[in-house]
């Protein structure tokens, strides 16, 4: 037992000084640990170290090996509001507007299967598990439309994007003794990002002036996807009966498709007629980089009623100050006006803190914040390119359930407030460019999920004292 702790002590050790050799700043990522699995979305995403229900297929597989049978968990996320407003984010001589815009409705899903096999130690659990899951760690459709005008002019922009990622694993977990498991976990990720712009330029002339007359409109369309191999690496240790380690590492993920499509259509009308212009950008490629992430927790279980979790996620950077990739190599004008041109992202960090509590044996109550700042680099004064926001995020999750025969289900809510800084576009003369500007995002996700078969903290919860 104390080779054991000493060896699940040394590698959260070791993984603390390799995470603290740099400063880091917390994560604006395109994975969110809080939105995958019904008892981690009760919990605020602070899961790696309670790991009690399939769901732990992606948050650490190495808890599957402590389910004490073959189980199901599925959970169903409903984006029912989101608010954003890029202040004064289009401007041009005729004015400026606030962009806002509100995502039309989504429902993510998360399924998973774990089959117990093997020989059962001294408590009945058997010693080894595989795993199959199949979820939608990320999400992000908005469409917003700002008009500006004057008595003979209107300035129009409409933005559509849609960025979603699908995740296909399958994962392997062992008991390497009744306290200490091991884990790995592998997904299929098949990410896509669709983004289109119309931009509308028309003015009317003076009267009686027609070469004064006109219209200029520009279309653009991106259609991009990349795929990527997942490795997740778990490591779950029963320090006593009230505490618990939980670790998890994922390695950059390995490319194994890309795939990009950029078009402009530029059509001009006035008095000499109507001309049309297509551009067809390159196919060079896409950068759509899924970096290395740490995750490490610690949860403690009191009177077997309280349940304290607590998660530090630490993100790797994509590229550097040096090393700035494009996110289409050789990408121009057809990218459309808000599509940020570079994939740069500064290490990040990530903080969780989830309770639960039991007041009736069978009505379980889960909460939790969690806070994560911007892996954007700042936002500068003035730019020539569209960058991505740098915004601070604040949540909170609460969660009501029911357990009975062997099934865990709950229904519950997670909100966000995001604020920072972003770029507003600025027009003049034909000419862009781009301000820094004030950005706020709030978001209310609804959620319902379950997971069937006995496991291991709802045992000690319902076990008769003495």
């Amino acid at each position: 037992m104390r080779t054991e702790l000493r060896l699940a002590l040394e590698v959260v050790a070791a993984a603390w000084i390799l995470t603290g050799a740099a400063g880091v700043r917390a994560q604006e990522g395109p994975y969110s640990n809080f939105l995958v699995g019904q008892r981690s979305l009760g919990f605020a995403g602070a899961y790696v170290a309670v790991a009690d229900a399939p769901e732990t297929i992606f948050h650490n597989p190495a808890g599957m090996a402590d389910l004490r049978t073959t189980g199901a968990s599925g959970s169903l996320w409903s984006l029912v509001r989101r608010s954003r407003v890029i202040e004064q984010g289009y401007r041009s001589e005729l004015g400026a507007s606030d962009l806002a815009f509100s995502p039309s409705l989504s429902l993510p899903l998360f399924l998973a299967g774990v089959v117990k096999f093997g020989r059962r130690d001294e408590d009945r659990v058997r010693r080894h598990a595989l795993g199959v899951a199949l979820l939608s760690p990320h999400t992000d459709q908005y469409r917003f439309v700002a008009q500006l005008r004057s008595d003979s002019a209107v300035d129009r922009i409409e933005v559509r994007h849609h960025d979603r990622a699908r995740w296909y694993g399958l994962a392997y977990a062992y008991r390497l003794s009744p306290a200490l498991s091991m884990g790995l976990s592998t997904f299929a990720s098949l990410r896509s990002l669709e983004h289109d712009e119309v931009q509308i330029h028309a003015d009317e002339g003076l009267p009686g002036d027609m070469a004064g007359a006109g219209a200029h409109s520009t279309s653009t369309t991106l259609d991009a996807q990349a795929d990527h191999i997942i490795p997740r690496l778990g490591l779950h240790y029963d320090v006593s009966d009230e505490f618990s380690l939980g670790l998890m590492f994922q390695p950059p993920g390995v490319e194994f498709h890309q795939s990009v499509r950029a078009e402009r259509l530029d059509t001009l009308s006035d008095a000499a007629g109507v001309s049309i212009d297509v551009a067809e950008g390159p196919r060079e490629g896409v950068n759509l980089p899924v970096p290395w992430e740490l995750r490490m927790g610690l949860n403690w279980v009191q009177q077997a009623t309280t349940l304290l979790s607590l998660d530090v996620s630490v993100v790797g950077p994509v590229g550097g100050s040096g090393d700035v990739k494009p996110l289409v190599q050789g990408g121009g004008d057809e990218l459309g006006l808000f599509v940020p041109r570079q994939t740069y992202r500064e290490m990040a960090l990530r903080m969780a803190l989830g309770f639960e509590t039991v007041p009736h044996p069978v009505f379980p109550i889960r909460g939790g914040v969690f806070f994560e700042g911007s892996s954007a680099p700042d936002v500068p004064d003035r730019s020539n390119i569209y960058l991505r926001d740098r915004l601070d995020s604040f949540g909170a999750a609460f969660s009501v359930g029911i357990r009975s025969g062997g099934y865990d289900l709950s229904v519950g809510a997670t909100a966000l407030l995001n604020h920072g800084a972003g770029l507003a576009l600025v027009q003049n003369n034909g000419d862009s460019s781009y301000r820094v500007t004030d950005v706020s995002d709030t978001v209310l996700v609804l959620f319902i999920g379950g997971a069937r078969g006995a496991m291991k903290r709802l045992v000690k919860t319902l076990k008769p004292e003495g």
